[in-house]
């Protein structure tokens, strides 16, 4: 099974998911993010927060190796072969599995809607951009 795994295209998903993130935190919705995180200038500037942040990027970048895997164990178990295909797979992991996860956390935490949709939709993106890669870059 694992001889079918492309582990190349794995890597550069996960790290293209990385920079989604920075992209989607730091230039797209940094301002609402931040206000609605209650999260201030002089917070993220504090050593407390910056080792935070560190242990974050790792966790980050250890878990989109793992969701890669798995896509890609759920790209060869359905036959996907084309980006379109691996889009609809993305799509459909997120609504199954992210979407349905995310959302009644995010009303748990009682924070408001709309950082639930900034942080929902970043995965949206994020496994629909992975299940076209993983689909469309075979070995």
């Amino acid at each position: 099974m694992f001889t079918q795994f492309n582990f190349s295209a794995v890597l550069v998903s996960a790290v293209l998911h990385m920079v989604l993130g920075l992209l989607w935190y730091t230039f797209f919705f940094k301002k609402a993010f931040l206000e609605l995180m209650g999260i201030t200038p002089e917070h993220m500037s504090d050593a407390e927060s910056q080792r935070a942040a560190v242990h974050g990027y790792f966790a980050s970048f250890f878990s989109y190796i793992l969701m890669g895997v798995i896509l890609s164990y759920f790209v060869i178990f359905t036959g996907s072969a084309t980006a379109l295909e691996g889009l609809k797979l993305g799509l459909l992991c997120w609504a199954g599995f992210t979407l349905t996860t995310m959302l009644p956390n995010h009303y748990f935490s009682m924070k408001p809607l709309k950082l639930a949709l900034i942080n929902i939709s970043y995965h949206l993106v994020g496994l629909s951009l992975m299940g076209m890669i993983l689909a469309s870059w075979r070995k």
